[in-house]
């Protein structure tokens, strides 16, 4: 499979984008008060963080 070197651009300019975003989540998280809630939103980031590397390994090795 090839991906042209355009659209594998575009995936790291948005692979850096939802690391901002998952280190905004990550900096509210520590914010709460409510356990329950945080370990939820620090599951989220964590699952951002997954497909960020997801796109990393596909922009690296297609």
């Amino acid at each position: 499979m090839y991906i042209d070197p355009m659209t594998k651009m575009n995936i790291s300019l948005l692979a850096i984008g939802l690391m901002f975003v998952c280190n905004l989540i990550m900096i509210f998280a520590r914010k709460m008060t409510n356990a329950l809630l945080r370990f939820l939103v620090k599951t989220c980031a964590f699952l951002l963080l997954i497909a960020v590397f997801v796109m990393i390994l596909i922009v690296i090795f297609v």
